[in-house]
């Protein structure tokens, strides 16, 4: 039954009101997070708190399914479909990020990500992307690195080819890849809707703010996170395509009975 029209409005307001009180809680957060030492446990503690809160915020519910690889050498590649990806991985996982250079200037978030560790990339630049296989060989050993290889965002149901030039760095710094599957569904684990999906997926055109009172509005999700079988890569191209084929069958898969049974779970 659809819900009238005041009472609609009301809850759309209710909910962009929770995720921007959120969003404040997070940069109070990020304040203290800044001003502790680096290797300070209790960063950990605090970067967790701050992406349940985003997540909370947002409607956004995760449900875990298997677990990242401990040894820091190992590069997690997943698909990308929206900006709350990053939040997702790094609830579950101490990785830093492959990110894109305009992120450098946004105001705060800039400033953050870099503390953060993440390395800044213009993919429009092929001296860049050359550059890109030593920044992350010369990546802090104690800490892993999350990759998003598409290059770009989709809708959540198709995966991009991944492109080979951002996985140069294959050898002794990364010697293996972790594969992690996100996949988006309604609360009942079944698929979205294409227009739930088009809230969900942040695209190219799409202005940061207009995204973020969309997801909020969409009356909430349930995030599946697949830590899939982590391999030894042999070289880059190798990486890239078996990567992304797994990836591909897990999205393609029939469901078994996983994404309803992870509701209770979810959190």
């Amino acid at each position: 039954m659809k819900r009238p029209g005041r009472i609609s409005t009301a809850i759309d307001c209710l909910r962009c009101a929770l995720a921007g009180l959120a969003l404040l809680a997070t940069l109070g957060l990020s304040l203290l997070w800044l001003v502790l030492p680096g290797r300070w446990p209790v960063r950990r503690w605090i970067e967790i708190l701050g992406w349940r809160l985003i997540l909370a915020g947002f409607g956004i519910r995760i449900a875990v399914h298997g677990n990242p690889v401990p040894d820091a050498r190992t590069l997690i590649v997943a698909n990308h479909i929206s900006w709350i990806d990053i939040a997702a991985i790094a609830r579950v996982a101490d990785v830093g990020f492959v990110a894109k250079s305009e992120i450098v200037s946004w105001p705060v978030i800039g400033v953050l990500a870099r503390r953060y560790g993440c390395i800044f990339i213009d993919r429009s630049n092929r001296g860049d992307l050359g550059d890109l296989a030593r920044r992350m060989a010369g990546y802090p050993k104690q800490t892993g690195l999350a990759l998003f290889p598409e290059g770009t965002t989709t809708d959540g149901r198709d995966v991009l080819p991944f492109r080979s030039s951002l996985f140069a760095c294959i050898g002794e710094r990364w010697p293996e890849i972790q594969p992690v599957t996100l996949d988006y569904r309604g609360a009942d684990g079944k698929l979205l809707s294409p227009e739930e999906r088009r809230r969900v997926a942040w695209l190219d055109n799409d202005a940061l703010l207009q995204h973020a009172f969309s997801l909020a509005m969409s009356g909430g999700v349930t995030l599946h996170v697949w830590f899939e079988q982590a391999f030894e890569a042999t070289d880059r191209k190798h990486a890239a395509a078996r990567s992304r084929d797994i990836i591909a069958a897990r999205l393609a898969a029939p469901d078994d009975g996983a994404y309803a049974a992870a509701r209770k779970r979810a959190a």
